[in-house]
């Protein structure tokens, strides 16, 4: 093998793993499994996932949320010493971004990257990209959330200069129910949020499986549907410089980018 290849064989890993477009790291709360199927239905042919998890939280209470960032930036570092490296870092969990107050997304970030040298995203930084992206100002927001960490999510938002114009939640602490809720509960929870003033829905929680009701929640709502995952990998993928659109997940994914 010439020199020439030999430094092209660096690249191993994730291009062995069809990552030779981009190559996203993921760092989730606990299991981390409806960030990887999300993944699955959403990324473009060569776009790679890899993924570490910081250790899962007793339960959806505020006092136990305020507690998920504390490995986010050495997990971070994990994925960043990967050979090769991602091509961006994204910390999916919208909690873990908004609970300790508006700049808390930005600080994490840029805590990350002077730890990695790797641009890196949230999940409250993507959603309210995403806001911007279908030029939301209302919104309609539904969460699985206790209602005092509603509080704290609208008041993040709007202290970023969005009106949360409806709010309700599920009141959910037990994370095993709220991974397994039917598309059915989620669905309705869209519907029963939006109000006419709104100009988007958003559907809080990266643990929660609404890909597949996205699609339908627009078509009947006649408005933009945000959900956390979608947001946060619209914004990797954005960020990693692929910009093809992937219809079926809603206009943010149908635009082009």
């Amino acid at each position: 093998m010439d020199a020439k290849m030999r430094d092209f064989g660096k690249f191993d890993l994730w291009v062995s793993n069809n990552g030779w477009r981009a190559k996203i790291g993921v760092i989730h709360p606990g299991g981390g499994w409806p960030h990887a199927a999300d993944f699955t239905k959403l990324a473009p042919k060569g776009v790679a996932y890899g993924s570490t998890g910081v250790p899962f939280h007793k339960d959806e209470s505020g006092k136990e949320m305020l507690k998920l960032d504390e490995h986010v930036v050495e997990c971070a570092e994990l994925l960043a010493n990967g050979k090769p490296s991602p091509d961006v870092i994204a910390w999916i969990c919208t909690a873990g971004s908004f609970m300790k107050g508006k700049g808390h997304d930005e600080r994490l970030i840029k805590e990350m990257e002077a730890a990695t040298g790797t641009p890196c995203l949230t999940t409250s930084t993507a959603v309210m990209a995403a806001f911007r992206q279908v030029g939301a100002k209302k919104i309609a927001m539904g969460t699985p959330y206790p209602h005092d960490v509603n509080e704290i999510e609208k008041k993040f938002f709007e202290d970023n200069g969005f009106e949360v114009v409806k709010h309700d939640g599920l009141d959910l602490v037990d994370n095993n129910i709220l991974a397994n809720l039917p598309s059915s509960v989620l669905y309705r929870l869209g519907k029963a949020v939006d109000v006419p003033e709104a100009d988007a829905v958003f559907i809080s929680c990266t643990g929660l499986d609404t890909l597949d009701i996205i699609q339908a929640l627009e078509d009947d709502l006649g408005k933009p549907v945000i959900t956390s995952n979608q947001a946060s990998y619209w914004l990797a993928f954005k960020m990693a410089k692929v910009g093809e659109p992937i219809p079926g997940f809603g206009r943010l994914f149908n635009e082009v980018r």
